[in-house]
């Protein structure tokens, strides 16, 4: 399975979407309010503002439209009634203002809801707010273009839907005029006597063809001249086939920019950390509200010792987390990214983040298991303003889960772990703070624990099947880290810390 950002921010807009219409009557009140000051302070939005109101009640509470559909005709309604107005954006954001005050009194409203009603506003005011006078891949747009053409000979086009097992022609297009205003319902329940009755009523002479083309969901008919039907006919094909091909091209641009709608809702939300706690939780969180991920795990970093420690997770056992402490030479993988830094250091700007495929291939299998790991991404938690790797987000789709990921995944992922780089970053102290007291890599906890037990560095280094010098290193980075004066004062504190 592939992972798509469309497909999680969609999500959102439902989640969204889904709690306005759950709090209908508060935001009915909330809204009866606003029209009701606007009409007696005599303000000159005042109408403006009822007609916004009664599309948006219309749409959103009357109808249960999928994001596009629901998108689209308010789009239309609000061109329709409204316009091109100075104070559209002022009525959108009273809209939403109103609608954020009316759902904000539920005792379990969160962040993340709040976040997903503002995207759904978002997305309703880019297309209001975009001034374009048609859509360029408007299938009515292309097809009043061919019948207005003086150099085609196509009299009259019409789109015919399926209705209820009728065939009924929902528009209908001449060089001159709309024929449905002329004759309103014409329909039938077989597609020749469709064509028959459009042939008697639409055209004055004989020498006309029907050309039958199905295009999307709609059935489109062509009267064209039985002369030039075989000239018209693959140029009409191919035309079509154009059309839809820059319907699908602007479409999946549009997915591809998800992204950026992404990393704007995390950077709102990583900006309210008040301290190192409250951005490790939103942080951990961000990587699964925003992004298609279902779990996450943050560690930190020490360049010095090369060694890797957890800090927080979400919809993981955080305490499991935090108690693990990795030398990162035991994961080649990350081993293997991290060369890049060691060699450009200060000069990099940014880590790419890591796709694997199956942890087995990178992880020891004592993680796998307890975690129960398959598809991984590793996304580093990097500072570009200071060039420093300060760790990173372990993320996967949940448990024994196998999954690829997009590209706009993959390009979020970069900002995402910038993002976070920055806010931890302020944060510097407390990670230093834990890199060097508070952890461990396994083998110095192995060397405490026979300090502790009274093992002379002679034996320690027989047990360990280590040189003396490893060991007495060992012994000198324990210290350090201890602030301790000697073995004995060392292998206090790391009792009285709970390290062994």
């Amino acid at each position: 399975m592939t992972l798509t950002l469309d497909h999680h921010m969609d999500t959102l807009f439902q989640h969204g979407l889904e709690i306005i219409r759950a709090n209908e009557a508060s935001i009915h009140n909330e809204w009866a309010q606003m029209k009701e000051y606007f009409q007696k302070a005599g303000k000159r939005s005042a109408k403006t503002t009822v007609k916004s109101v009664h599309i948006f009640s219309k749409i959103i509470f009357n109808y249960n439209y999928d994001k596009e559909t629901l998108i689209n005709k308010i789009k239309v309604a609000w061109k329709e009634q409204i316009g091109e107005n100075p104070i559209n954006q002022f009525i959108m954001t009273l809209l939403e203002s109103s609608v954020h005050h009316a759902t904000k009194t539920k005792s379990n409203h969160t962040y993340k809801d709040y976040q997903a009603i503002q995207l759904v506003f978002t997305k309703i005011s880019e297309q209001i707010l975009s001034y374009k006078t048609e859509d360029p891949f408007s299938i009515d747009t292309f097809l009043q273009h061919l019948v207005y053409s003086q150099q085609l000979p196509i009299e009259w086009v019409a789109v015919v839907l399926n209705q209820n097992n009728l065939l009924v022609v929902d528009k209908w297009f001449n060089k001159n005029q709309c024929l449905l205003n002329v004759h309103p319902k014409v329909q039938a329940d077989n597609i020749y006597t469709l064509t028959e009755l459009l042939l008697r009523i639409g055209t004055n002479s004989n020498r006309k063809n029907i050309i039958t083309i199905p295009f999307e969901n709609v059935t489109l008919l062509f009267c064209i001249e039985k002369k030039s039907t075989t000239h018209i006919m693959p140029f009409i094909s191919h035309a079509l086939q154009l059309l839809q091909s820059g319907k699908m091209t602007l479409k999946l641009t549009h997915k591809e920019q998800q992204w950026k709608d992404a990393v704007i809702m995390f950077n709102e939300a990583v900006i309210r950390a008040r301290t190192f706690s409250d951005a490790l939780e939103i942080i951990t969180e961000g990587f699964v509200n925003y992004l298609p991920f279902e779990r996450c795990a943050i560690f930190s970093y020490s360049q010095n010792d090369e060694i890797g420690f957890g800090l927080s997770g979400h919809r993981l056992d955080t305490e499991a987390i935090k108690g693990i402490t990795e030398e990162v030479s035991n994961l080649p993988l990350i081993n293997d990214g991290l060369e890049l830094l060691r060699m450009f250091g200060k000069n990099m700007k940014y880590l790419q983040p890591l796709y694997i495929p199956d942890a087995k291939d990178g992880f020891p299998e004592q993680y796998i298991n307890q975690f129960q790991l398959k598809s991984l991404v590793v996304a580093p938690i990097f500072t570009p303003s200071r060039s420093e790797l300060i760790g990173a987000a372990i993320l996967d789709q949940g448990a024994n889960k196998k999954f690829e990921i997009s590209r706009e995944t993959y390009t979020a992922l970069i900002k995402f772990g910038q993002s976070a780089g920055e806010i931890l970053g302020k944060f510097h102290i407390s990670i230093h703070s834990l890199n060097e007291t508070l952890h461990f890599s396994p083998r110095e906890i192995e060397v405490l624990k026979l300090m502790a037990e009274g093992e002379s560095t002679t034996s320690a280094a027989g047990i360990l099947h280590l040189s003396e010098y490893t060991v007495r290193d060992y012994i000198t980075a324990i210290m350090q880290k201890m602030k301790a004066r000697n073995r004995t004062e060392a292998v206090a504190r790391a009792i009285r810390k709970g390290v062994i």
